[in-house]
């Protein structure tokens, strides 16, 4: 798949982001406390949770699998799991790449069209933002008078600059949806099989097909059940992680939860991998638990870290089986 000035431009200006973050939130640090705390991290612990990451991924890839099957012949949970790992491996190159990468891979496999499989990984975020909002409701309900000084902290911190950029930010939205709906209106009048407006529409029309998978999956039940143990893996993964280190060893269920909330909030920064927010955020949160920032940028660094390691090794192997099954593919059509 080629990579277009777009995306090295993207890439750049995440780097940019990433490095900016990393500085504020590093520059007080004491590198040498948080080397000797992970000379003393547990981990054995670490295992546990690559292993809850992996279940995860299966439970994604099999939840992606029945939203792609409701088009034809739905393809093996299998397959779907390498081209999720895949997806995360691209994602750490530049972000949202991987997103595009996956839906590539299920053509190549399953002459599934780009578009639909692109309306289907809409609806499979779209559900972790669904599920993200609930938790975070939950959290604030349950610790509503901890919580609120922590948040009106980071607001006040960040409303001038949130009061310097919103007119560009309001402006970009409103040229973006003009932007769209001019190409909604001119799409749907063309008739013209030949014409660009024509064949977006027939693009959207996949597109939106894709997001409108949920209501055809064959198992609702087995969906929405994998969909609760996705999130239900991922706070267990990032809770045995405490278990590794002394500070944190004692966490309890509820400062898991808002670590979870916090760390998701990190990962979707626009920045790769969620690198220096994730650390930042995590690290921040459980100071309001009564750890130090140091303790905690040491848990954020470890539990990040060790998921990034896993998707690498893992997202590889992925990449070597799917090159693999393409070649054998393509000596299989040559032979017949």
């Amino acid at each position: 798949m080629k990579v277009s000035s777009k995306d090295i431009l993207k890439l750049i200006l995440s780097l940019g982001i990433t490095g900016y973050i990393l500085y504020n939130s590093t520059k007080t640090t004491d590198w040498n406390q948080i080397w000797e705390a992970l000379k003393s991290f547990k981990y054995e612990w670490i295992a546990v949770s690559v292993i809850l990451s992996l279940l995860s991924h299966g439970l994604r890839a099999y939840r992606w699998a029945m939203l792609l099957g409701t088009q034809g012949p739905r393809p093996s949970t299998w397959t779907a799991f390498l081209a999720v790992m895949a997806c995360y491996l691209g994602n750490m190159a530049i972000p949202r790449l991987g997103e595009v990468a996956r839906c590539t891979i299920m053509k190549e496999e399953k002459d599934i069209p780009v578009t639909f499989s692109l309306g289907t990984v809409i609806t499979d975020r779209l559900l972790d933002l669904f599920m993200l909002m609930l938790l975070a409701m939950f959290l604030l309900a349950m610790q509503f008078d901890l919580l609120k000084s922590y948040f009106s902290q980071f607001i006040d911190d960040k409303l001038p600059f949130l009061i310097t950029i919103w007119p560009f930010l309001a402006l970009a939205g409103v040229l973006g949806l003009l932007a769209i709906l001019f190409f909604v209106r001119k799409s749907k009048e063309e008739r013209n099989p030949k014409s660009i407006y024509y064949k977006i529409n027939q693009k959207v029309q996949e597109l939106v097909s894709g997001i409108k998978a949920i209501k055809k999956v064959e198992n609702p039940l087995g969906f929405w059940v994998s969909t609760l143990g996705i999130w239900v893996l991922y706070f267990a993964m990032l809770y045995v992680i405490s278990f590794g280190y002394a500070p944190t060893a004692e966490l309890s269920l509820i400062a898991g939860v808002a670590v979870l909330v916090m760390g998701s909030l990190g990962m979707a920064a626009p920045v790769n991998n969620g690198i220096g927010a994730y650390q930042a955020l995590v690290a921040s949160i459980l100071v309001v638990y009564g750890i130090t920032y140091n303790d905690g940028y040491v848990f954020a660094v470890v539990s990040h870290g060790s998921q990034v390691v896993s998707v690498i090794l893992f997202g590889f192997l992925s990449l070597l089986i799917l090159n693999f099954r393409k070649k054998k593919k393509r000596i299989d059509t040559n032979e017949k």
